[in-house]
């Protein structure tokens, strides 16, 4: 008897999740609608994704399917019962050299039992353990689209905040930059300017309308991505708060502790292995199929004149037997398909090294990503104030009569610039920071609670 053990199941990682989610879910989608009061969080964008991501779901019913292949791969060890019956009335004529005896009408009566229990046959044990293998690949794969599911969410959120903050980024740019040509155009007509002035901060103000309609486009286009997500089209989302944004970097504090955790946790590695064993396992069965099966039959068969030769007689027979078949010629195709088998082998181990060798550059990459992108917040932080300092100066300086216009708008310019890449650059780290620890596949539903305390509603929301 094959006893099939109870292993990890990604499926268990989010079961909690999904029955703490459908809660939640639904609050998310009918208090926006309903009040249009609360912003979306990041923790329920998330507890809608589960319930919605096409992705998602279509890995999920994935692991579903092959986890009935085990079941099917088992029912070869197990006996199989068979039973038929049947009735009816016939008819006979007979004729002989000395004439035709008369028309006899009978009723036929049959029934059969038959049980078929397998008793050697190496291609159905190899096949249980391929089934077991495909069962494991599945939830790895699973495992993967889980912290995939997990870094789009959170990759969408923050795009569509990133776009909002383009908007009210270009705006404030716009106020600065009508303001600077009002001041231009009152310099020309008090004759301390030129008119070379005012044509300068025209063409920025003309410039910063078109960023504007640009940038206006593009947060729709963020917001129908989340949505695809989602499946809801959220107006508000729970804004990121600087101060409570905390930057440290990757624990442990080693690239190499990472890589080690990747070789053992990584969804795409531990998938790629389980291929290997499929393809070893394939092997195996064309192997077993050219040697002997052996099968215990056992029987009961009822009938009353069952034909024309046994009228009128009843049969009640009892049979037992053991059945052996043995494969002697198949024209090369067992041949064949063990070839065939090998080398899916020998490709599904070269596979496995690309997969090891593409996870652990991606784990390199966003370690040194997250590293990174804590310098560039602070250093952009430096940069922020230090132009709010210099524009401040260059107005006043430019009212004095000692700057030129196109000084000021420089100024400007190089301050939102700055304000734009602060923005990204916190928003990069949040995700070079998740997309760390899901190269590493360590990724889970507490990562979204911990990155939900970084999003608090909006200032008057």
């Amino acid at each position: 008897m094959i006893e099939e053990k109870r292993e990890f199941s990604p499926l268990r990682i989010v079961n909690r999740a999904r029955r703490m989610a459908g809660v939640l879910a639904v609050a998310a989608m009918l208090v926006p609608s309903l009040s249009g009061a609360e912003p979306l969080s990041l923790s329920e964008a998330y507890n809608l994704a589960l319930h919605y991501d096409a992705r998602y779901l279509a890995a999920e019913a994935d692991t579903k399917i092959y986890k009935e292949e085990v079941a099917k791969a088992r029912s070869g060890f197990l006996p199989s019962i068979k039973a038929s019956t049947s009735r009816g009335r016939s008819q006979t004529d007979h004729t002989t050299i000395y004439g035709e005896d008369p028309t006899i009408w009978y009723n036929t009566l049959s029934h059969s039992l038959s049980l078929r229990q397998p008793l050697f046959n190496l291609a159905s044990l190899a096949s249980y353990k391929q089934s077991r293998a495909l069962k494991a690949k599945s939830e790895s794969l699973f495992q993967g689209e889980y912290s995939s599911l997990i870094v789009r969410t959170v990759e969408n959120f923050c795009d569509v905040l990133y776009s909002e903050d383009n908007v009210a980024f270009t705006d404030a740019q716009l106020k600065a930059l009508q303001e600077q040509l009002e001041q231009s155009k009152k310099r020309y007509a008090n004759g301390f300017g030129t008119i070379t002035e005012v044509n300068e901060a025209q063409a920025s103000y003309d410039l910063a309308v078109a960023e504007r309609a640009s940038a206006i486009g593009g947060l729709e286009s963020r917001r129908r991505e989340l949505e695809s997500v989602t499946g809801l089209y959220a107006d508000d989302l729970c804004r990121l708060d600087p101060k409570r944004l905390v930057l440290s970097e990757p624990d442990p504090c080693n690239v190499e502790s990472w890589i080690e955790m990747a070789r053992e946790q990584s969804g795409k590695i531990k998938a790629a292995r389980q291929e290997v064993e499929i393809a070893r396992k394939e092997v195996d069965k064309n192997k077993a199929s050219r040697l002997p099966q052996l099968d215990l039959w056992a029987g009961r068969s009822y009938s009353v004149s069952e034909n024309n030769y046994t009228i009128g007689s009843t049969y009640n027979t009892w049979s037992v037997s053991l059945q052996m078949s043995v494969p002697i010629y198949t024209g090369g195709y067992t041949s064949a398909s063990i070839r065939q088998a090998a080398a899916r082998r020998q490709k599904a181990g070269e596979e496995l090294h690309l997969e090891e060798r593409d996870t652990l550059t991606s784990v390199r990459k966003y370690y040194n990503a997250q590293i990174n992108s804590i310098v560039q917040v602070r250093a952009y932080e430096q940069a922020v104030k230090s132009g709010e300092i210099v524009l401040e100066g260059t107005r006043k300086g430019f009212m004095a009569g000692f700057r030129t216009n196109t000084e000021v708008l420089d100024a400007t310019r190089k301050l939102f610039e700055s304000r734009r890449a602060l923005a990204k650059a916190r928003y990069e780290y949040i995700l070079n920071r998740l997309k760390l620890r899901d190269a590493a596949g360590v990724l889970g539903e507490e990562d979204i609670e911990s990155l939900n305390r970084f999003f608090v509603p909006k200032a008057g929301a």
